[in-house]
C-alpha cells in the first residue's frame, strides 16, 4: 500500500542512457546526463516532507528516521563506479551501463547502530517504496546484504550524487548505495530496513539476479572485472600511419591490476598503462597505437588483483570490441 505523499510518475520497465554508449564516457566523474537510468517498475516521486525510513527486525531499538534526522547525522563521500547488472532475464548479455560518480550520505552502519542491531542478524533486507509489475511479478523491490557488507564503511544511505541532492529519478530523496556491487543492490526510494537471520525470500533475491556457479546459484553482488574502450569510437575518422591513443576505463569490486588491448581482433595482445583508483572508482588505461588502413578490430580485457579476468563472450562482463575504419 502506497504511503502518503508519493506517486508513480511512470510505470513499467524503463532505460535511459547516452546515445553514444560507453564512447560518451569521457569524463573521470560521469555527469548525470551521461549516467544511465534503469527502473524495474517505474519512477517514483516522494514528497521529502513525508518520507521516512523504518528500521526493524532483529534490533533492540526499532527506529523511524525522517529526512531531517538523516541530514543531521554524520555523512561521508565515496567515489564509486555505478553499473547495472543487465537484464535478469538475459544475464549473459553485456549491457555496459556504467558511470563513475561521487555519492554522499549517512553510513548504513550508523543507522544500524542507532537501532541496536542484534548479534543474531546475518542479513540486512532493504525495501524500496515503488510498486508495480516486472516480468509477471508484482511485489516490493527488496534486496539483501550479508551483515559484513552492510556494516562496511563504504555502504551508505545516499542523499547526494556528484554534489547535488538525489532527484526522484535517481531514487531520491534517499537510496541505498553499495559501492563495488552491481546497481541492483543499491535500492532506490528506500523505505524500510529489516535485520534478519536469513536471506530475503522475494523474487529479486531468488528468481532474479542469481548466476549459476559450481556450488549452486550465486547472488549477483560484487562487480566482476570489466573494461571498455572509450576512444576511438566507430565514428572517429582515423588515418593510417598517424599515431593515436586507445584509451578507456577498467573497473571492478577489486582493483584492476592490468589491462591488455588487441588491435587485430584478438590475435595478439599488448599491455596498456593503468592509472590508480580512488575508493571504488574506475581506472583509466591507455595504449599508443599507429593504425593501418582498412578495418581494425580493437578489444580490451582486464585482470583484477585477485587474478579474475574477463571472458571473451557470454557474460555480463564479456570483452568489449570496437570496429574502426582507417583511411589510407
Amino acid at each position: 500500500m502506497a504511503r502518503t505523499g508519493m506517486h508513480m510518475t511512470k510505470k513499467g520497465f524503463s532505460f535511459q542512457g547516452p546515445a553514444d554508449g560507453v564512447h560518451a564516457l569521457k569524463s573521470w566523474i560521469t555527469p548525470e546526463d551521461d549516467l544511465f537510468l534503469v527502473t524495474h517498475m517505474g519512477f517514483l516521486e516522494i514528497d521529502p516532507e513525508h518520507w521516512h525510513l523504518d528500521v526493524d527486525g532483529l534490533v533492540g531499538n526499532p527506529t523511524r528516521l525522517h529526512l531531517s534526522d538523516l541530514q543531521a547525522m554524520p555523512q561521508r563521500e565515496y567515489m564509486s563506479v555505478h553499473e547495472c547488472a543487465g537484464s535478469p532475464l538475459a544475464p549473459t548479455v553485456p549491457k555496459r551501463r556504467i558511470g563513475n560518480v561521487i555519492w554522499k550520505g549517512v553510513p548504513l552502519s550508523l543507522v544500524l547502530e542507532r537501532a541496536k542491531i542484534s548479534s543474531h542478524a546475518s542479513y540486512i533486507w532493504t525495501s524500496g517504496l515503488e510498486w508495480g509489475e516486472y516480468a509477471d511479478v508484482e511485489e516490493a523491490y527488496q534486496k539483501d546484504l550479508p551483515i559484513g557488507k552492510a556494516l562496511a564503511e563504504e555502504v551508505i544511505l545516499a542523499l547526494e550524487i556528484n554534489g547535488r541532492p538525489l532527484t526522484p529519478e535517481r531514487g531520491g530523496p534517499v537510496r541505498l548505495v553499495v559501492p563495488g556491487w552491481y546497481g541492483t543492490n543499491s535500492v532506490k526510494w528506500v523505505g524500510s530496513i529489516t535485520a534478519a537471520d536469513r536471506r530475503a525470500s522475494g523474487a529479486y533475491t531468488t528468481r532474479f539476479y542469481n548466476d549459476p556457479a559450481a556450488s549452486g546459484m550465486k547472488p549477483v553482488w560484487g562487480v566482476a572485472p570489466e573494461s571498455v574502450i572509450v576512444s576511438p569510437s566507430p565514428n572517429d575518422l582515423l588515418s593510417a600511419d598517424m599515431p593515436t591513443k586507445i584509451w578507456g576505463w577498467a573497473w571492478g569490486d577489486h582493483q584492476i591490476s592490468s589491462v591488455e588491448v588487441s588491435v587485430d581482433g584478438g590475435g595478439s595482445w599488448r599491455t596498456a598503462s593503468v592509472g590508480p583508483r580512488e575508493g571504488r572508482s574506475w581506472q583509466r588505461f591507455e595504449l599508443s597505437w599507429t593504425p593501418t588502413s582498412g578495418q581494425n578490430i580493437l578489444l580490451c580485457r582486464c585482470t583484477d588483483e585477485c587474478g579474475a579476468g574477463q571472458p571473451l563472450t557470454d557474460a555480463r562482463n564479456a570483452v568489449h570490441t570496437v570496429k574502426v575504419e582507417v583511411d589510407p
